[in-house]
Order: C-alpha cells, then sequence, then structure tokens
C-alpha cells in the first residue's frame, strides 16, 4: 500500500485549509505512550464517503495525527440531554487524563463515531463528534502540526 502524507501546521501565519472527512467512521482512536499524538484511524475503504471521493478517489485508508503542543493537551466534552436541571442541555467535561489515562478517549471508538466537522485556529483544532448513542461530543486539541496519511492500493 502507498502512503501520502500531509503535514499542516497551525503555528503558521496563514491557517491551513484541512479535508473534513464527514460521516467518516472512526475505527480506533490510539494515544501515544509519551501522550504527545492522538491518532484517528477510519475504517477501511474511505473513498465511498461522499466527502472523500471527490478529493481523494482512489483512497483506501485515512489516519489523522494530531500533533499536541504539550502533553495531555486536549479537552473532551459530551452533550446532556435536557433534564429537569438543564432544560436545554449542557456539555459535561470527560476528560480524563488527569487519572494518567485516556480511556474515555480511546473507548469513544467503540460506538460507531463519525467524525462530523472542525474548526481550526492558531494551535487549536476543536473536532466534532457523533456516537451511536446519540451524543454530540466535542474534542478540544492544542496542536502545532495535523497529519494526513492517506493510504492508497
Amino acid at each position: 500500500m502507498n502512503i501520502k502524507k500531509e503535514l499542516y501546521r497551525l503555528d503558521a501565519d496563514t491557517l491551513p485549509t484541512m479535508p473534513v472527512p464527514h460521516d467518516c467512521v472512526i475505527k480506533t482512536i490510539l494515544v501515544d505512550r509519551d501522550n504527545s499524538c492522538i491518532s484517528f484511524i477510519f475504517e477501511d475503504n474511505i473513498s465511498e464517503y461522499d466527502s472523500v471521493v471527490y478529493q481523494r478517489p482512489n483512497a483506501k485508508t485515512l489516519v489523522i495525527k494530531y500533533h499536541l503542543i504539550g502533553e495531555n493537551d486536549y479537552e473532551l466534552y459530551s452533550f446532556l440531554k435536557p433534564t429537569i436541571w438543564h432544560r436545554n442541555g449542557c456539555y459535561e467535561c470527560l476528560t480524563d487524563y488527569e487519572k494518567g489515562t485516556h480511556r474515555t478517549l480511546i473507548k469513544l471508538a467503540e460506538d460507531n463515531l463519525a467524525y462530523r466537522l472542525h474548526y481550526v485556529t492558531y494551535n487549536t483544532v476543536v473536532v466534532e463528534l457523533w456516537g451511536d448513542k446519540a451524543m454530540s461530543i466535542i474534542l478540544k486539541l492544542d496542536v502545532e502540526t495535523v497529519e494526513y496519511e492517506w493510504g492508497y492500493e
């Protein structure tokens, strides 16, 4: 398999335009041992999705690597449905890196997690994900670079 890498710097004067794999399912989420990189590994045959087929019609796989600025530089939020206490609903922080684990982040991939969209600002990417349990997930990452690895046969 041929791998083509694209590197996007978020600490430059001009922000990059990164492809959005909208509605593509994340198969696995990995965190490096030194906590400096979070990777999304998407399911195979990614070019079957409308958001990818026009940009990369021959792509088979995609891995997005977020290179964090510091150790554990991310925040994870899940939307809470409206209740008697929160009539409009709200976001609850799920970040568990204070305990030295990333279990909550890694387990998200078990819920048929779909990549919805991302917002790019200076040294920050905000990613919205959607799980099978009808929950909106917001992942805010403080990153220097984002690396896309497209796999072609």
